[in-house]
């Protein structure tokens, strides 16, 4: 038998039986180690904090954004593949080198081949780099869908300033999670109107557990002046509304309580099978017989201290199966002890196959003009409408969801799980559709690798070389032969 107390009331699990209880008809909140968060109206919390000699302006309400975002998707059960599936869009065939040709009128893209690039691109691994060019992007895109943003660490070769060498050695991603800005500044949070160029500084470390003297300290990256440092770190980000330093996850914030929400469905179903179709009773103990028994243990502990002064045995407790140790001065988890004991005694009238039908009796309190009794209510659980409401939030959730990230239905596979729309023609046209929109993106993702192009080989930048992602536009599959198409693929 397992009994969880939360403050007067609790849940009590015997066998496959399970029962709730609560000492009166209403919680009482006023219990020692229960807090009423109603008394902390408007609670601000501080937005910088001080980290050795830097002011350290805060990711979140708790400057853990990056983590708790990292948690509640990874946590849901839809939101990890479809974020998958948008990066695998954007990332297409991988990064290519292109320059927009406006022969037409209208820029379009021409791609082309550069082997001085693609050989600087190939020598990161060999340059001491952590990640080659491609497991680097495939990072920045996941924290641009994650967050609308990320960090990279520039490193320079050591002859950087050299004339006629190549000063960017290769860029570093760096998680979310560790990386903060910083400044030597002094700012008043209620007062001064900071701004993004304020902080030129990133700490990097652990931030769940942060101490002085354990982060690292690099310089911003300086757009204005890239060869200044030795190495730095860049912020790219997608810009939002209000926000004036880190990027807003206006996705996130947006359908939050929808992702706690979905993330909780399994757990609900799961819980309330596993516990709920056992439940048969909620007991009400009356406070008028808590209060009694509450004055009868503060007088075994008067009376055990004068026990204790002529050395003789202090007296015990026993209720039901329990020996109660109550000691000379009475503490409130005496009554909890006691209150778990009686429930425990009766929970074995009530439970198993074998006590079927029999009653539990006690006395009627009657302190003032109302009459108390002990109350065993039913519980009354309508099984299908529970579990059909949990349904149906966990779909309007499926959508709430699939229409924020703005991948339709045809491209994610929501619609029935593992299975392409039926519509190949939905699928295509909003495929072209999602690939438009992907603009700025692909420029956030790629804002840092091109000015680092710009640095390397200034002429080729100059001649409109960039690199992107280059995706391949499927054909339709009334425009391929028949025995080419997908359904006559062996």
């Amino acid at each position: 038998m397992t009994i969880d107390n939360y403050g007067r009331a609790g849940v009590i699990k015997e066998g496959n039986d399970v029962f709730t209880f609560t000492i009166g008809q209403k919680l009482d909140t006023t219990i020692p180690g229960v807090i009423n968060f109603d008394e902390f109206p408007g609670y601000a919390k501080p937005l910088i904090y001080q980290v050795g000699q830097f002011n350290v302006l805060f990711n979140g309400d708790d400057n853990l954004m990056p983590q708790e975002v990292k948690t509640m998707i990874g946590g849901n059960r839809l939101l990890p593949e479809l974020i998958e599936k948008q990066i695998r869009f954007l990332y297409g065939k991988g990064p290519g080198i292109y320059i927009d040709d406006y022969a037409s009128g209208k820029p379009e893209r021409k791609w082309v081949s550069d082997q001085r690039i693609f050989d600087w691109l190939d020598s990161w691994h060999t340059n001491g780099l952590k990640d080659n060019y491609q497991i680097y992007f495939n990072k920045v895109i996941r924290d641009f869908y994650y967050m609308e943003s990320h960090w990279s660490r520039w490193r320079f070769t050591a002859a950087r300033r050299i004339a006629g060498d190549m000063p960017v050695a290769g860029l570093e991603h760096i998680s979310q999670t560790r990386c903060r800005f910083g400044t030597k500044r002094i700012i008043n949070q209620y007062a001064d109107d900071f701004e993004d160029s304020d902080f030129q500084f990133i700490l990097v470390g652990n931030w769940n557990y942060p101490t002085a003297n354990a982060f690292k300290i690099y310089r911003r990256f300086d757009h204005a002046n890239p060869l200044a440092y030795s190495s730095a770190i860049s912020y790219s980000k997608n810009p939002s509304f209000g926000e004036e330093v880190y990027a807003y996850n206006s996705f996130y914030k947006g359908v939050k309580e929808w992702i706690i929400g979905q993330s909780r469905t399994p757990k609900n179903i799961n819980s309330f099978i596993e516990n709920s179709l056992a439940a048969r009773l909620h007991i009400i103990i009356p406070v008028a017989w808590y209060n009694t028994k509450k004055e009868y243990l503060e007088q075994i502990c008067k009376e055990n201290l004068d026990r204790q002064a002529e050395s003789k045995t202090l007296v015990t407790l026993k209720v039901g199966d329990d020996v109660i140790d109550v000691g000379t001065e009475f503490r409130e988890e005496l009554m909890t002890k006691y209150v778990n004991s009686e429930l425990k005694k009766i929970s074995k009238v009530l439970s198993g196959e074998g006590n079927q039908g029999k009653l539990y009796a006690s006395f009627k309190y009657n302190p003032g003009t109302a009459e108390e009794k002990w109350e065993f209510v039913e519980i009354p659980m309508k099984y299908k409408e529970y579990i059909d409401a949990l349904v149906a939030y966990d779909a309007r959730a499926d959508n709430v969801l699939l229409s924020s990230k703005g991948v339709d239905a045809s491209l994610s596979n929501i619609t029935k799980e593992g299975v392409i729309s039926k519509s190949g023609a939905d699928a295509y046209y909003n495929y072209i559709i999602y690939l438009s929109n992907l603009t700025i993106a692909e420029y956030v993702t790629t804002q840092d690798i091109n000015f680092a192009l710009r640095i390397n080989f200034p002429e080729e930048y100059a001649s409109g070389k960039r690199i992107g992602f280059y995706s391949v536009m499927p054909a339709r599959q009334e425009d391929i032969s028949s025995q080419n198409r997908i359904q006559n693929q062996k």
